[in-house]
């Protein structure tokens, strides 16, 4: 069975935990950071360096366990239990379906999410349109 790529109910038990503009900055900052995260891991797998990619591995799965990226955060577990059993070079061939399931997510996860406008008015209490949309 094929884990979901996002799943919305983790980002609204988070929004219901600490509020729904805390939760969609959260989730932009999960988006804003990818290319980053993406970079570091890269590097260190490719280095093989053997604790930055552990670092970077769990940094990520944490990221997107809270953003309800399932299956980005399920490849990132894959990359650490692989390197912590076998070494960088053993979890070098998981690196590329690990970036393109990032890079996917982060495209869908940025969809899905209110503009940074649309958060602040909510904080404010005030009702605004879906982005994209117009009455």
């Amino acid at each position: 069975m094929s884990l979901p790529l996002i799943d919305p109910t983790v980002l609204r038990r988070l929004a219901a935990e600490i509020g729904e503009p805390a939760a969609a900055r959260f989730a932009r900052g999960v988006v804003r950071l990818w290319p980053q995260r993406r970079a570091r891991l890269a590097a260190a797998l490719t280095l093989g360096d053997t604790a930055a990619a552990v670092d970077a591995a769990l940094s990520l799965r944490t990221a997107a366990s809270m953003a309800g990226a399932v299956r980005l955060a399920d490849a990132a577990d894959r990359i650490v239990g692989r390197v912590r059993a076998d070494g960088t070079r053993a979890a070098r061939p998981l690196l590329p379906q690990a970036l393109a399931c990032g890079d996917v997510t982060a495209v869908v996860l940025a969809r899905g999410l209110p503009t940074e406008p649309a958060a602040a008015a909510a904080a404010r209490g005030q009702r605004t349109q879906p982005a994209g949309r117009s009455r």
